[in-house]
């Protein structure tokens, strides 16, 4: 399948039925810690990238084959899924086919539009990322297209969160010596003071990012995230559980995955094991891949990664 995928084990939202109606790496941020790599499409024009009716059908198809296997629908772009026109229609064209909860997963740069506002409130969950709590480091950290403002996506946030009736869930990537100190801290919870979220979740690069020098902090942030946030959701850990493949093409199926994200070699073993492949077949199948530029391995915080080459 095109547009859909999974399902694959989120940290947050159990077992995930991704929908992405968005080509490779079109994004409105270049974000330094990105996993898919750097942003080759760099635009802040919405348009319907792929026919509705396809991606349609491709859900409507994998629904019904996986019936109760997943526990939401995601729309998670290989870029930013607000960018695609008529993400509201595709939001309630997925609530015909299932009654499973929708949750949209985005920067959030675009919640400044009363347009897209209006389509995301279909969605049960919406989850933006923010980063940094003043300008300057936001263009340090999300390096975003130039017709976007810093203030006007702080007032998107606070205008979603008043309009919004669904769970507004709220992600800071933390980084060391980026954005991890009390100071820089303290500037995004007043931000968010403002915005009011229902839920605060911290994640840390646990993929390769984009910038080789986007590291994981210390554990010594914990008492500080402690002492300013108070409560908050911890996310920085591997999701765990084998991610749904639909055929026996190991090439075509790993490739569809690398798509979205790095994965850990583990991962890779747990989820493509099986009568037809051990452990000792896949890794000649991944070294072969690697040998013709295909994918490449990468070694990041002690862990062995795939990830495709485009």
């Amino acid at each position: 399948m095109k547009y859909v995928y999974g399902p694959v084990p989120s940290r947050r939202l159990g077992r995930s039925l991704g929908v992405d109606p968005i080509p490779s790496k079109t994004c409105n941020f270049q974000c330094i810690y990105c996993q898919l790599g750097k942003t080759t499409n760099f635009t802040n024009e919405r348009r319907d990238f792929y026919g509705k009716e396809e991606i349609y059908k491709e859900m409507e198809e994998s629904i019904k084959q996986n019936k109760e296997k997943f526990d939401y629908i995601t729309f998670v772009g290989s870029g930013e899924p607000t960018l695609y026109r008529s993400l509201g229609k595709l939001i309630l064209k997925a609530k015909e086919f299932s009654n499973k909860p929708i949750c949209v997963i985005t920067n959030g740069a675009l919640l400044y539009s009363p347009e897209v506002r209006k389509e995301l409130a279909s969605a049960d969950v919406v989850l933006p990322s923010f980063d940094a709590g003043d300008e300057k480091l936001f263009i340090k950290i999300n390096r975003p297209h130039p017709s976007i403002e810093y203030e006007k996506i702080i007032q998107g946030y606070i205008d979603f969160g008043k309009e919004f009736n669904g769970k507004f869930w709220i992600e800071i990537m933390l980084m060391k010596g980026i954005n991890d100190s009390k100071e820089e801290l303290e500037k995004i919870k007043n931000k968010l003071d403002l915005i009011k979220p229902d839920r605060i979740d911290i994640n840390v690069p646990i993929r390769p990012p984009t910038e080789s020098w986007v590291q994981i902090p210390d554990k010594s942030v914990i008492a500080i995230l402690n002492d300013v946030f108070g409560e908050y959701n911890n996310i920085n850990f591997p999701e765990q559980g084998i991610f749904s493949v639909f055929s026996s093409d190991f090439e075509m199926e790993l490739k569809i995955l690398l798509e979205r994200h790095p994965m850990r070699q583990e991962q890779i073993f747990e989820t493509f094991s099986s009568k037809k492949f051990n452990e000792q077949d896949l890794l000649l199948q991944l070294n072969t891949l690697a040998s013709q530029n295909k994918i490449k391995k990468v070694i990041y915080n002690n862990q062995t990664f795939w990830k495709l080459i485009n």
